[in-house]
């Protein structure tokens, strides 16, 4: 129930008994507490601290942590938008006093106190006559003072107005620290959202097969229906797998993507199934894993393909049950995921070869969509290279910059066995190495270019150990570029492991 719509269920006057007015601070107490709307909250903190001690006014002053100067965040009175222009140097007035010494203070008069500035009411038009003011505080600190102004009825304010209203004022204090906190968080969910939205938000292109791809996404992106993205590496397939999870109904749940040779067996079994305390050397704690924590959500599984036949069945058995234990227990948990898998291998190969369950490629292949690789739409090239360069040139605070024709013309005749990634970290080197607005050919490392390898015997001439890496990195990029961008068969042509390739890689820098 939202605070605007909820009364106290009690009423009084200043001149009520001592235990109906703490009974309606404690209703008051609830009904803040209730409030998120950090502005919404300050009305009600203005409003009920005039009914409580019954003032004619009251106002808000919140500190400014930059300057240490008392700002009227909310004043409730008829002067209430002239006092939102106004500010209160450190120790200035009443106000300040109060934020100085961290003390409650009541004044019944206050042209009789040194510390009353008239600096107010000269720019208002208000006369203050007494006043009651009382810090609020978060941890110890005073973040700002809750005043009220000029008692109704001819009477003056009370020890006991005091009291009242101090006790008021550390629950406000609470409820302001709620407020704000729920504030940021809001404030940033919105901005990844937007980054997000930014980044994954919009499939770039134009081309046949990109248009065919995006529409059969956005038309099983309305069902919850398991999706198998085929392509090779580098083609978008995460970014695929995001548009889709954004264009579903369950757009406001958690997207959880999983690079499945990233991890080994075992570790890639907890991290998406989590596990009971004791249930390894190490687990120390109970821990929930990706599916769990991925509920009412979408569940990306990157180079499915590459998964071992032990890991395999437990997926199937999730896929079909929507179940599945922690590592080390035996109580069931029930997930509601969407799932959608990812791989550059042909799996009815894997499936002919014995490497692939067969029943779960059928359970995977409910809905399959073939990404295509970036030489068989080069008309999206242009549009997808400008995208990249506008981005990170706001990323690293880059004037706008533009690609030279030559420039242009180099991408679009490039055949981009990396693809979409390769273009992408292609551009983003240029924009970090080019002193110019305007990237010219030079600029652009394609393919080994960035290596120094017009002769290996070049490498002779560097020290031991960055000999050695330009040597791990141009055998690595070479095979990869033979394998078309397939780093799982670049593996196998360096008779490499492909998680350890894949973890040189990252090392490496290669994409």
């Amino acid at each position: 129930m939202r605070t605007s719509e909820v009364q106290p269920r009690a009423s009084f006057s200043a001149s009520s008994p001592s235990s109906a007015r703490l009974a309606w601070l404690i209703e008051i107490s609830r009904l803040l507490t209730s409030a998120v709307d950090i502005d919404h909250l300050l009305g009600v903190i203005l409003k009920t601290s005039s009914q409580l001690v019954g003032s004619e006014d009251s106002s808000l002053l919140l500190l400014d942590p930059a300057t240490q100067e008392l700002v009227f965040v909310m004043a409730h009175g008829m002067a209430s938008e002239k006092l939102k222009m106004i500010r209160l140097k450190p120790g200035e007035g009443i106000a300040g006093w109060v934020v100085q010494h961290g003390k409650p203070l009541l004044v019944n008069d206050v042209e009789q106190d040194p510390r009353f500035t008239s600096k107010v009411d000269k720019l208002t038009g208000f006369r203050t006559k007494a006043v009651l003011a009382v810090p609020l505080q978060e941890h110890g600190r005073t973040i700002g003072v809750l005043e009220v102004l000029n008692p109704r009825k001819d009477r003056k304010f009370s020890q006991e107005d005091l009291e009242l209203l101090s006790a008021f004022a550390a629950h406000a204090s609470v409820a302001i620290r709620n407020a704000r906190l729920v504030t940021s968080i809001k404030e940033a969910n919105r901005y990844l959202q937007a980054a997000i939205d930014e980044r994954y938000g919009t499939l770039i292109g134009k081309s046949a097969g990109i248009r065919a791809a995006v529409k059969s996404a956005k038309k099983v992106a309305e069902t919850s229906a398991t999706i198998l993205l085929l392509g090779e590496t580098g083609v978008g397939k995460e970014m695929f797998a995001r548009s889709i999870h954004s264009w579903s109904p369950r757009a406001p749940k958690p997207f959880v993507a999983v690079n499945c040779v990233a991890l080994a067996e075992g570790l890639l079994e907890t991290e998406l199934f989590g596990h009971e305390k004791g249930a390894f050397t190490g687990a120390h704690q109970q821990k929930k894993g990706l599916l769990e924590l991925a509920q009412g959500g979408t569940v990306f599984l990157d180079e499915i393909g590459d998964t071992k036949p032990e890991f395999q069945a437990k997926l199937l058995r999730v896929l079909q049950t929507h179940q599945f234990e922690r590592v080390g227990g035996t109580v069931p948990i029930t997930v509601d995921i969407r799932f959608i898998a990812a791989t550059n291998k042909d799996l009815e190969a894997a499936v002919n070869a014995g490497s692939f369950r067969k029943d779960l490629f059928f359970r995977l292949n409910v809905v399959a969509i073939t990404v295509p690789p970036l030489r068989e739409r080069k008309e999206d090239i242009p549009a997808l290279a400008n995208f990249f360069l506008g981005r990170y040139c706001r990323d690293m605070k880059r004037t706008p910059m533009t690609f030279s024709p030559n420039a242009m013309k180099l991408l679009t005749e490039h055949n981009w066995p990396g693809n979409v990634r390769e273009l992408e970290n292609v551009i983003e080197r240029a924009v970090v190495l080019t002193t110019e607005n305007e990237i010219g050919p030079h600029d652009l490392a394609l393919g080994s270019r960035d290596v120094p390898m017009g002769d290996l015997a070049s490498l002779l001439d560097l020290p031991f150990h960055v000999s050695v890496q330009s040597h791990k990195k141009a055998l690595i990029s070479h095979a990869i570029n033979k394998a078309k961008g397939n780093k799982t068969q670049a593996a196998a042509l360096l008779q490499l492991q492909s998680t350890y390739l894949f973890r040189l890689c990252k090392q490496l820098g290669i994409t």
